[in-house]
């Protein structure tokens, strides 16, 4: 009888060889040593201003049918690993809560700002709207309730522009997933042509992989290893999803970096444009905690999350205005799903 440890280990042998390339699934352009570059570090005086944006939350409150959440988008200014004076944070709290309307369910989320300007109005978006569905599944609320924050940052990115900024890089692929939600993405793509600012996308993580079934992650690394680049990128090429208008890329910004990252780059950009990105990544990507990976995001990251004691003491204001009898109804809504946790609690 074969012992499954060792089937499992034959397999994972012919996963580890790598080819020396091949198609990329979803996109058009296969992929070689000879597509990879390598990147060097140039002259401060050749950096632009990259403003990072990214957005953080905390639940406060959840039922079934309704969510109450605290949120919060920050951006920033950097000059290489110098941070500027300009930054900003929007603050706010969003209610979504599914709703009837002739004969229809949609899905509303309205916004109560807390800091900074409100730039968001209310959102609707019916629950069998596909990009809510999973599967034949109506409307996943885990999804909508994440809308208003998304929103808002690429809102928010377009006063990063109007505030002088050369590169934006947002937190994660430049992918558009719900309703109308191209139409805000297209604006600040708009905005940033008419002032020569370039638009990007940085992933901490991809699982993008070749045709044949082996990862990118990996694949690229070894190319790069045999030859000998320290940093590096490579052009994958245009997506094939027609929401995402980007050209993306995959680098390491850093000889010591752990992995290299996806890269997304609007579509509209030109070449001087993306060698001048380039040039600014590479400049604030030296930080000693976190080699490869833009500082900009760092900061963005540690300037926009919302921390546990912030979303209990929102909490706590909320519940302080119900009455008692309002507060047993809404923990048994809480409760439906909170069972999960009890179980796993179970057995030590």
């Amino acid at each position: 009888m074969h012992d499954p440890l060792d089937e499992i280990c034959e397999a994972l042998r012919r996963h580890l060889e790598l080819p020396a390339g091949g198609i990329v699934s979803g996109f058009s352009q296969p992929i070689g040593e000879d597509s990879l570059q390598g990147l060097h570090l140039s002259g401060a005086e050749e950096i632009p201003v990259i403003s990072a944006v990214d957005g953080g939350s905390n639940t406060l409150l959840r039922t079934p049918t309704l969510v109450v959440v605290l949120n919060r988008v920050y951006y920033n200014q950097f000059l290489g690993m110098r941070k500027m004076d300009h930054y900003e944070t929007v603050e706010f709290i969003s209610k979504t809560e599914i709703i009837e309307r002739d004969k229809r369910n949609f899905f509303r989320t309205e916004v109560f700002p807390l800091e900074g300007p409100c730039l968001l109005s209310p959102i609707e978006i019916d629950l069998k709207d596909e990009t809510l569905m999973v599967g034949t599944t109506y409307g996943d609320m885990s999804r909508a309730l994440s809308m208003a924050r998304r929103f808002c940052e690429w809102r928010l990115a377009e006063r990063a522009v109007e505030a002088g900024a050369e590169c934006i890089l947002m937190d994660g692929a430049l992918q558009t997933a719900f309703k109308d939600e191209h139409k805000v993405a297209n604006k600040l793509y708009d905005k940033a042509k008419g002032s020569g600012s370039i638009v990007a996308g940085l992933s901490k993580s991809t699982t993008i992989y070749l045709a044949n079934g082996f990862p990118l992650a990996g694949t690229v690394d070894e190319m790069a290893r045999r030859k000998g680049y320290p940093r590096w990128i490579i052009k994958l090429g245009e997506s094939e999803e027609w929401t995402h208008r980007a050209t993306v890329y995959y680098a390491k910004l850093h000889e010591m970096a752990d992995s290299g990252y996806r890269l997304d780059v609007f579509e509209g950009a030109k070449e001087e444009e993306v060698e001048g990105l380039l040039r600014g990544l590479l400049a604030c990507s030296t930080y000693f905690g976190y080699p490869g990976y833009p500082y900009p995001l760092i900061d963005a990251h540690t300037y926009a999350k919302v921390g546990q004691a912030e979303a209990d003491g929102f909490r706590a204001q909320i519940l302080d205005r119900l009455g008692w009898d309002e507060c047993r109804k809404l923990e048994l809504m809480e409760r439906a799903l909170m069972q999960h946790g009890v179980l796993d609690s179970l057995g030590g």
